[in-house]
């Protein structure tokens, strides 16, 4: 029987390698996006959907900026640039610059239905009275420099509001000025021009990032002597996926280096290194395997945690290995002595993969998967394979590694030790309480990844000379109906309009700023005739010259304005981008300074919500960093009823002893060298607890013997834990450091600890 599930696990893991090659012939379908890996929004469909355009948008955006001596050259280099990336697939037009004939369906638009139309500026000077003041600057436009000659536009628009309208419309406020058709800003003797679009692809495909960046690369290699300042999510996204790859390049090469040389030097043959490695393969194709069928794309860095699988898939096949210095002769032999332990520790650590498999973040919850698999795949290759393919000899254990394995027991149980015993464990409570005075959280989201340090400068660069910073807050509108949408946006703006006076924000755009609602247009019709048209129109004409009024220069009644008629001119691209449906709009700031201002101008404005993603983000790490400490205490109960089965209450509460002086310790001596505690660190210690009872079952199945070898056994797969989940201490990205520092000390705390779970004696 075990022969024949030999072979039909032979089947599955050749099933599994076949999957593999296929996926990774076609192309591994990597996520990079940060999005992906955080936690699910709440349930309000609205804000899911305004917070997800938001992203999308800024995501799929790309500014260039061009720089160049000679100005010339530098709008030519951006055409080139520009039509270099379009010829090749990977930008379209982001509607940034209008064609021309839009422009001229915009005006129309404009012009047909001015009505009702006023800059803010000219309808407050209205309200408070003071129509005279348009009226010398309608008359200093006429008579001054390179004034109105257009006889057709004064009849239409003797006042010329219509010209201050269009001046208001809301694009971001900038240095950038109009140059032949291109956006460009000059800073130090250096024409910079813009060049401004939209991917094509996905931002954060691996595929995509890659073929935009080869794209852009080659296209700035091929106009020498300019420079060029990159801003977009697609550079940061490919630099962290190439970041994140060359990561788990690094720590999976060390971590099977790291294991070779130890069982090399342990076993000091060749036969359990191929078996380990064999045991290992098995387990990594099975793990990748599943994880591609259950999800639809693997993120990064899920493969960064799942690398440290290698440390923990090789535990069995050491444990097992290690009965050779046992005197049992037999493969059968060795695996029936392991085999109690080998049960246990993986149903105590798939416990814990199963809570990480409960975490929001989709991220964690493909390590969990693609580590229980992988832990699933060396326990199945472990009990089928290695017994008939063993043919290591017994011998006795090396005078060395018996005095080691020895003394560790003797350091917890003889009272010679007990002054040192003291000693450490006074220096790690110290340690601990200095850290508990520094303890400090960050949930920061911001905090969590890396910015690549080349574009980041970049960065700075562009936004210092457009003079606008990216922002990913605004406010969110909702109403029954477009009309009062509208008005609760006009109320807004009065206000944003004193924040920005007192430099609160650079700016902002909202749907009510290019179209007035019907009761503004109404009142602005209002105002001009009362306080323009009827005292100043008639002296106005005779003095201009002009002997009537042709049409438009009196009050007529006219259709108004609507979110339709603008957008239908398909001249700004931006105003439907903040339309999400009937009665629901965002409104998007520019350089947001006083954040907390921002917030308290939507209070009192019905279905009105201010909206910063990445401080919701980051109070949703907050709320489920808190459910994760939970999650802590649940897998210790759900583990429980296992080790009472075989242990009894005294006993299962001597295995917990390890693992929970890890758990209770770790965060506090990190603390006292300054890492702050994260939700990241909070799931590791989920990780740390399962692994360090599977530490603590093995020295318990030693039955009060003392066997050195289960100590060997357990520091072994210390060290190969270390080698690598702990080498994930020295990630460049936050989040994954916060992680793997609190496994390299909470997975060396628990196996110190582990032999004090040999007083327990299992039940018979």
């Amino acid at each position: 029987m075990r022969k024949t599930l030999a072979w039909v696990w032979l089947a599955v893991v050749l099933t599994a390698g076949l999957h593999v090659g296929i996926v990774l012939w076609r192309g591994l379908p990597l996520e990079t996006g940060l999005m992906a890996l955080l936690p699910a929004e709440e349930q309000d469909v609205d804000l899911q959907a305004a917070k997800t355009q938001m992203m999308t948008d800024l995501s799929q955006r790309v500014l260039v900026l061009v720089g160049h001596t000679d100005r010339a050259q530098a709008r030519a280099a951006a055409s080139r640039l520009f039509q270099d990336l379009k010829s090749a697939g990977v930008l379209t037009d982001a509607g940034d610059i209008p064609a021309a004939e839009a422009l001229r369906r915009l005006g129309e638009a404009y012009f047909h239905h001015r009505h009702g139309l006023l800059s803010p500026a000219d309808r407050q000077h209205l309200a408070e009275g003071q129509g005279t003041l348009l009226v010398r600057r309608a008359l200093s436009q006429i008579y001054g420099v390179g004034g109105i000659s257009n006889g057709k536009l004064l009849a239409e628009d003797p006042f010329l509001l219509l010209p201050s309208v269009l001046a208001d419309l809301p694009v971001p406020a900038s240095r950038l000025r109009w140059d032949d058709g291109w956006p460009t800003v000059s800073d130090s003797g250096t024409t910079w021009v813009l060049v401004s679009g939209k991917l094509t692809g996905n931002a954060y495909a691996l595929s995509d990032q890659e073929r935009f960046v080869t794209a852009y690369d080659s296209a700035v290699r091929a106009i020498p002597g300019v420079t060029a300042l990159r801003l977009g999510t697609v550079f940061y996204a490919e630099a962290g996926a190439r970041t994140a790859m060359d990561e788990t390049s690094i720590i999976g090469t060390v971590s099977l280096v790291g294991a070779s040389l130890l069982i090399l030097v342990v076993f000091r043959s060749g036969g359990p290194l191929a078996l380990s490695l064999l045991v290992l393969g098995g387990s990594m194709l099975v793990a990748l395997s599943v994880c591609l069928l259950v999800f639809e794309r693997i993120h990064a860095a899920a493969l960064t945690f799942g690398s440290g699988l290698i440390g923990i898939a090789v535990d069995y096949s050491l444990h097992y290995f290690c009965q050779v210095f046992s005197g049992a002769a037999s493969p059968k032999e060795r695996l029936q002595h392991v085999m109690t332990g080998v049960v246990l520790g993986l149903l105590t650590t798939l416990v814990g993969y199963g809570a990480l498999a409960l975490s929001p973040l989709p991220g964690l919850r493909q390590v969990a998967v693609f580590s229980a698999a992988g832990l699933v795949g060396a326990f199945a290759s472990v009990v089928l394979w290695l017994p008939p393919l063993d043919r290591a000899p017994a011998r006795p254990l090396p005078s060395a590694l018996r005095l080691f394995a020895t003394g560790l027991w003797l350091f917890w149980e003889q009272p010679q030790w007990r002054g040192l015993r003291w000693g450490i464990g006074g220096i790690l409570l110290a340690g601990a309480g200095w850290g508990l005075l520094h303890f400090t959280i960050s949930d920061d989201v911001r905090r969590q990844q890396a910015l690549d340090p080349t574009l980041a400068t970049e960065q700075a660069q562009v936004q210092r000379l457009i003079g606008v910073e990216g922002s990913g807050q605004f406010f969110l509108v909702r109403a029954a109906d477009t009309e009062t949408a509208l008005q609760q946006e006009e109320r807004l703006g009065e206000r944003l309009t004193a924040l920005q006076a007192k430099g609160a924000l650079g700016g902002w755009r909202s749907p009510a700023r290019f179209v007035p609602s019907l009761q503004r247009q109404e009142e602005n019709q209002r105002l001009v005739t009362t306080q323009l048209l009827e005292p100043h129109l008639v002296r106005f004409r005779a003095g201009i010259g002009m002997r009537e009024a042709v049409g438009g220069g009196q009050a007529n009644p006219s259709s108004p304005l609507t979110l339709a008629d603008v957008t239908a001119t398909q001249a700004l691209p931006l105003l439907s981008g903040l339309i999400l449906s009937e009665g629901r709009h965002m409104v998007a700031l520019d350089t947001p300074r006083d954040l907390a201002a921002l917030a308290a101008a939507a209070e009192g404005l019905e279905g009105v919500r201010f909206v910063d993603p990445t401080a919701d983000l980051t109070d949703l790490l907050g709320l489920y960093r808190q459910r994760t400490l939970w999650l802590i205490g649940v897998s210790a109960l759900l583990m429980t009823p296992v080790l009472l089965w075989r242990y009894g209450w005294k006993g299962a509460g001597m295995v917990l002893v390890p693992p929970g002086v890890a758990v209770l310790l770790t965060p506090l001596l990190l603390a006292a060298v300054g890492l702050p505690f994260s939700f990241f660190a909070a799931m590791a210690l989920i990780l740390v607890l399962s692994i360090g009872i599977d530490y603590a079952l093995f020295c318990a199945e030693a039955d009060g013997s003392r066997d050195p070898i289960t100590v060997l056994a357990t520091w072994l797969a210390t060290l190969t834990t270390v080698l690598s989940f702990g080498l994930l201490a020295f990630s460049s990205v936050p989040a994954v450091r916060s992680f793997g520092a609190v496994m390299l000390v909470g997975i060396l705390l628990a196996a110190g600890v582990a032999p004090v779970a040999g007083w327990v004696r299992p039940k018979r």
